[in-house]
């Protein structure tokens, strides 16, 4: 049977963050140089499994207090969610899913990070560290969301597996990047433009393409930018 999706929106009806977050500071933890430029799309999700889905979605069982420290984000890091830039942008989306009866995922940023309408989905936990760069429209998944085989079957949310996503610090994500469950990109790697990244990306690595794969290893005593630049990729 289909899943029952439950869902708190904190930002709706043209709210802004500083309009909601005194009712979220559980949930939601900021630094006061934490800078929101446009709207972010903030969810709460529960999914639960049924064997009834009719009976089973007339009634709520999602709790606000069940999401408390889902979400941190680091001091002056950006989230900029209007479509006002050289590409096209969207609202940076943030949504911490708890399954059944298992603890809410997590979603920790660092400070200084910059995210042009990045996608997190955090069923366990996504960590992405301190100076992360995001081009626009990044998405980030630590779950697959659903089972890869026998599907709508009364289980189906249990069975869907997660892995825990983590970026270290100084790490630059190109535009369109998909990051999937259970990846680790390294301190100071670059990841390029689309590129669909399934395996770990180690420290000071350029990867590329899709899926991804190690291009070049970064020269740790020379700026990153140098390096890029033998591969033409610089901004």
């Amino acid at each position: 049977m289909p899943c029952v999706y439950e869902n708190i929106f904190p930002i709706a009806a043209g709210k802004s963050f500083e309009d909601i977050k005194h009712l979220y500071r559980d949930q939601i933890a900021v630094q006061e140089k934490t800078h929101f430029i446009g709207a972010p799309h903030i969810a709460f999700t529960l999914v639960r499994d049924s064997d009834d889905y009719h009976r089973d979605i007339a009634f709520s069982l999602i709790n606000q207090e069940d999401f408390n420290n889902s979400i941190t984000i680091g001091n002056g890091t950006v989230l900029y969610s209007d479509d006002n830039l050289s590409f096209e942008n969207r609202p940076v989306r943030l949504s911490a899913i708890k399954v059944n009866d298992k603890p809410s995922g997590k979603i920790t940023i660092g400070n200084g990070c910059v995210m042009q309408g990045t996608v997190i989905v955090a069923y366990e936990h996504v960590e992405i560290g301190d100076l992360v760069l995001f081009g626009p429209q990044v998405t980030i998944m630590d779950s697959s969301g659903h089972p890869v085989t026998n599907r709508w079957q009364d289980d189906d949310a249990a069975r869907t597996r997660s892995a825990k996503v983590a970026i270290k610090d100084n790490a630059w994500i190109g535009m369109g990047v998909t990051i999937l469950k259970g990846v680790t990109i390294g301190e100071n790697a670059v990841v390029g433009a689309n590129s669909v990244v399934y395996q770990d990306v180690p420290d000071n690595c350029i990867a590329m393409g899709n899926p991804a794969k190690i291009v070049k290893k970064l020269d740790g005593n020379s700026p990153r930018e140098d390096a890029m630049r033998q591969l033409d990729i610089a901004s």
